[in-house]
């Protein structure tokens, strides 16, 4: 089912996919006169060229060809890596006419340039249909053959390859299937190159195949899903029910061990948390021996708090601070002075024995 379903995807995404050539069709070999979210264009539509720039800033290079394309018909351009200080850049200029017959497509690509990509490193093929013969290189440059390049070992020579090797041959039924692969392996950066020249955001879009195509996408991706999750458990169930009763006996086994642990742990704890309260009368029998009375008396996380009022204060506060069980005593906010004098005494006991 999940085979399918994959087929029958890339069945309707190739349906959107156009390949101008002589004719209008899909990349099934359909005749197709409706909108297509992708044109791969013919090598008879455009004119290739290269030239090399040694500027590295990728923003100032598109400056660069910007400037250098206005008033120029319309191009697709491509930059290549920055390698030997310059970034070489490849041209497809669309010859006249071109641009009318793409209608409201989103991407348009080079042919050339998709079947480089299912081309060996290294190698050139010859391509050949409706009329026109050229040729290509792995790394997508491409020539018409024509004029002192007439045969693929004289290319491979002024593409720096290996000009004794045999060279491919492509030809028109082959190139559909190779354009299909080529698609498929296109980098990101080259989509996003290659969008409709002068197409502006929101204008002339098809957005009803591209919704469309979006919207399958999406629930194929759930139904895949779903699917992946379903088998999953399947397959699960069926191996714990080949285990037989011991496994079951098991899980038992573990699920009561672990309300154990969770019983034990939470005995422990209220264990650590009990503070003994003798300690505490104690500090307070020392403030009443200094005349103290006390308001409140607490201890939590194990620092004690007196709170209460005494002739003299400090009086308290040294008597409470010299019994040897306590620490760090000291006033946690200034004395009032009244009748008597108010006070609130913060200390540690140096140990606290629980019981």
């Amino acid at each position: 089912m999940l085979l399918r379903l994959k087929q029958w995807l890339a069945a309707a995404l190739a349906r959107r996919v156009v390949w101008l050539t002589d004719a209008r069709r899909s990349v099934l070999g359909e005749p197709m006169q409706g909108r297509a979210l992708l044109t791969v264009l013919g090598r008879e539509h455009y004119a290739e060229r290269r030239k090399a720039y040694p500027i590295r800033s990728l923003r100032d290079l598109r400056r660069v060809l910007a400037q250098e394309l206005q008033g120029r018909p319309p191009t697709l351009t491509l930059i290549g890596p920055w390698l030997n200080e310059r970034h070489d850049v490849a041209f497809f200029e669309l010859l006249p006419g071109v641009l009318e017959q793409l209608d409201a497509t989103v991407w348009v690509i080079p042919e050339s340039l998709v079947l480089a990509q299912t081309l060996p490193a290294q190698r050139v093929a010859i391509v050949s249909g409706n009329g026109l013969e050229y040729f290509l290189a792995a790394s997508g440059i491409s020539q018409i053959a024509g004029g002192a390049v007439r045969v693929a070992s004289v290319f491979a020579m002024a593409t720096g390859l290996d000009p004794d090797q045999d060279a491919e041959h492509i030809d028109r039924a082959e190139s559909a299937e190779r354009v299909r692969q080529g698609l498929s392996q296109l980098r990101a950066d080259i989509w996003l190159r290659f969008l409709k020249p002068g197409m502006r955001v929101g204008a002339g879009i098809a957005w009803q195949p591209l919704a469309i195509t979006f919207a399958v996408i999406f629930v194929a991706y759930l139904a895949l899903g779903f699917g992946y999750l379903s088998i999953t458990q399947w397959r699960r169930d069926v191996e714990l029910k080949a285990l037989g009763p011991e496994v079951s006996a098991l899980i038992e086994s573990q699920h009561h061990m672990e309300g154990m642990a969770r019983t034990q742990h939470a005995l422990a704890q209220v264990i650590n948390d009990r503070q003994p309260s003798y300690p505490l009368w104690h500090v307070a029998l020392i403030a009443w021996q200094k005349g103290g009375m006390l308001r409140n008396i607490s201890i939590v996380d194990g620092k004690a708090t007196l709170n209460g009022s005494a002739p003299v204060a400090t009086d308290v506060l040294a008597a409470v601070a010299a019994d040897p069980a306590v620490s760090g005593a000291r006033f946690a906010s200034p004395v009032r002075q009244g009748v008597r004098q108010d006070f609130t005494i913060t200390f540690r006991f140096v140990a606290v024995p629980h019981g």
